[in-house]
Formats: C-alpha cells, sequence, structure tokens
C-alpha cells in the first residue's frame, strides 16, 4: 500500500516531544503526519512515569506524568495531524527529486518534503511474565505498565517485581486501591538507595521477600489467584489485578541506516536542530550537541526550533517565527 499524498512534513515519534512538534506545525501551517510505532502516546513519561509528579515544565506547578500526556494529546489534537500508531518506520530514503520516502513495518510507504524525528532512542517494549498461562490475562488483569492508579481503586492489586520501579508503582497504588502486595523473588531491590526501603517500611504496602509466582489461577474474566513459592513451600494469594515488571527490551531507532550521523546512537544536529541530511531535523531525548539538557522542557524548545527550521527549508521567505496569538488570532477572524 502507497499513500501518495506528498506532506509537508511526517514526524516520527508521538512521544512529549513528538506530540509537541505536531501541535506546533499547525501555527506553521504546514501539512503533518505523525507516526507513532507503539500504540499509545507519550513514549517513556506515559510508560516510566505515569504517576510520578514532574515540576519543571512551564506553566505546571506540578502534574503527573499522565497528566502531562493528556494535556499534550488535547494540545496535538487541536492541531488535527494525520496520526499513525502501531506502525515502526524502518527505511527512509530521500529520492532524487527531494522527496523523502518513508516505509514502516507495516509495508507501507509514506512521502514528505521534511521529516522530524522525535522518536528518542527508541521503542521500549516491557518484559513479559514467562509463565505458561499468563497470554492468557494479558489485557485483562495482568499489566506490564501503570498507566493510571486511578483504574485500580479499591482493588486488590499485586505488584512483582524486582527494583525500584516496583516500589514506585505500589508508592501510587497505594493512594487508590484497597490492598497493595509487592512480591520481591530476591532479598533486596535491585537499584534502590536505602532511603527508599525505610519509607517503604513505613507504608500500609505488604512486602514479600523471598517469593517466586509459580502459576496463575482464573477464568475467562481474569486472573484471581496467585499460586506463589517460598523456601519450598506453596501458597495462595488472591488478587484482582497483577502488575509485572522485570526490565525492558529497546528496538533501537535505526538513525544510521537512514545515513544520519550519529554519536553514541544519538542524532548530531547543529543549532537549527538540522542533521547532516538537508530536511530532516530532530528533537528531544534522541538529538546529541553541546550542554545538552535531558529534560521535558528541553524537548519542548528543540521541537519549537525544528519546526520553525522546516518551514524555512521549504520556504526560504517565510517568516523565522510565529505568534501563537496572532496566528489564532487570524484563524478566528
Amino acid at each position: 500500500m502507497r499513500n501518495d499524498f506528498i506532506y509537508d512534513v511526517i514526524i516520527v515519534g508521538g512521544g512529549t516531544t513528538g506530540l509537541y512538534t505536531s501541535f506546533y506545525t499547525k501555527l506553521r501551517k504546514m501539512t503533518t503526519l505523525l507516526i507513532e510505532a507503539t500504540s499509545d502516546f507519550g513514549g517513556k513519561v506515559a510508560q516510566f512515569y505515569p504517576e510520578k509528579h514532574i515540576y519543571d515544565v512551564g506553566a505546571f506547578p506540578v502534574a503527573t506524568g499522565e497528566e502531562m500526556v493528556d494535556k499534550l494529546l488535547e494540545q496535538s489534537r487541536r492541531a488535527e495531524p494525520e496520526i499513525i500508531t502501531g506502525e515502526f518506520v524502518e527505511q527512509i530514503r530521500k529520492q532524487e527529486n527531494g522527496i523523502f520516502e518513508i516505509e514502516t513495518s507495516a509495508g507501507k510507504l509514506y512521502m514528505a518534503r521534511t521529516i522530524i524525528l522525535t522518536s528518542g532512542m527508541g521503542t521500549y517494549q516491557m518484559k513479559p511474565l514467562r509463565l505458561e498461562e499468563a497470554p492468557l490475562y494479558e489485557g485483562k488483569n495482568l499489566h506490564y505498565y501503570l498507566k493510571s492508579a486511578e483504574k485500580f481503586r479499591d482493588k486488590r492489586v499485586t505488584v512483582y517485581a524486582m527494583n525500584r520501579t516496583g516500589i514506585d508503582w505500589a508508592r501510587a497504588l497505594e493512594k487508590t486501591a484497597k490492598e497493595v502486595t509487592l512480591i520481591n523473588q530476591r532479598d533486596y531491590f535491585l537499584y534502590t538507595p536505602p532511603q527508599v526501603i525505610d519509607e517503604l517500611e513505613n507504608t500500609s504496602i505488604r512486602v514479600k521477600y523471598n517469593h517466586k509466582v509459580t502459576k496463575l489461577l482464573g477464568n475467562s474474566q481474569g486472573l484471581h489467584t496467585l499460586l506463589v513459592e517460598q523456601d519450598g513451600l506453596e501458597m495462595m494469594y488472591e488478587t484482582d489485578a497483577l502488575l509485572y515488571y522485570e526490565n525492558v527490551n529497546l528496538t533501537q531507532t535505526p538513525f544510521a541506516s537512514w545515513g544520519i550521523e550519529t554519536d553514541k546512537n544519538k542524532v548530531i544536529v547543529d543549532y537549527s536542530m538540522a542533521t547532516n541530511v538537508p530536511g530532516i531535523y530532530a528533537a528531544g531525548d534522541a538529538v546529541h550537541y553541546a550542554n545538552k539538557n535531558m529534560l521535558i522542557a528541553t524537548g519542548f524548545a528543540e521541537a519549537i526550533t525544528a519546526v520553525n527550521s522546516a518551514k524555512l527549508y521549504l520556504d526560504p521567505s517565510a517568516s523565522a517565527q510565529v505568534y501563537s496569538t496572532i496566528e489564532y488570532q487570524k484563524n478566528r477572524g
């Protein structure tokens, strides 16, 4: 299948920077397609920090990762970009006429005059629970992400993890769940400072060290019981939901195969967020330059620069930047 429409810009990656980029292209009156490899938006913020508080983004005294992503989605939808999810960009080819051809994992082709890369280091997939019956409950009440603690209100929730992420999830769930049990195969938590353990001990969370989940029991509605082993003894824990975290697999964005210069797999850009390939720009965690700050707010500023640079690439006579108050006033008129 081939999409013969040529967009002014295709944005690769629907994390926080990609979502903001898709909004800003509206101000520059650019036809836009946003391609996100997964089924969800928000990138690392949505996957790893949904319940953590963010304090360093302008106009947000405090917001959770989930709240931040929701607001970015709302802002992006105002711009009405075309959006495709569940397709990983595998190839980018620049044709002799200067048009870029993008090929995705779905075997589809899309074309654009410019590209802005906001994919971060790649796509993260949580490692699944390696029990034979686990696939029966995935998508029901076996979860690999904590997207919203509110969804578990008044439920008995079990978190099965060996590291700091499990503690963070359990602490977030404690606010809404009826009961939270944290199961760890080890007698300690990986990558966790002592003060975090001290804080954990002062919560209502039931922590079970040296416990291993060996079997899931349930029905068509989902799992309802965990078979757990400790020191050769087996016991059963009833639960309404299980959240599992071991680690993640990273599918790296193949920048180098697209002819883009990188440093430790990060895209090298200049002051205009331009890569070495004319017409391709980048913003967010994927980019590298001197004194780069790895912050959400930094990605927003880089997105503005990348979009304005792409606009000037398309039309050298265009203004270097625009002001949202003026542009939206024009639209209302």
